[in-house]
């Protein structure tokens, strides 16, 4: 079991750093917020560096990459922060095809990168 999970750990840093090479930076991440409870979403746009308040939320992106092979494919590194503990609940990257490889995991609300402008 140990062996399947460092291979597709693998494979998925491969992945990740062909696709880098690939890749275009830009300064916005458009992003979607998912409230698991109620069911609305919104859609907010996070300017490289600045920090995207959302509730008891601190959103930031540094980086956001398109493919410049397959322009609808975006990639962006995000902190996601829980205001109320001053804690970081996620660090890293989100795709945003390969969802299921880069998942936020937060018991309220699910984000999804929609778009790098």
């Amino acid at each position: 079991m140990e062996i399947v999970l460092k291979i597709i750990i693998m494979n998925t840093i491969f992945i990740f750093f062909t696709y880098l090479a690939t890749a275009d930076t830009h300064k916005k991440t458009i992003i979607k917020i998912i409230d698991k409870i109620s069911g609305k979403s919104y859609i907010h746009e996070i300017s490289k560096d600045k920090i995207l308040i959302f509730r008891n939320l601190d959103i930031s992106s540094s980086q956001c990459i398109i493919d410049t092979e397959d322009n609808n494919n975006f990639a962006s590194y995000i902190r996601l922060k829980e205001r109320s503990k001053d804690k970081y609940i996620f660090k890293g990257w989100i795709l945003s095809k390969n969802i299921s490889l880069s998942q936020v995991s937060h018991p309220v609300y699910a984000i999804k990168l929609l778009e790098c402008l």
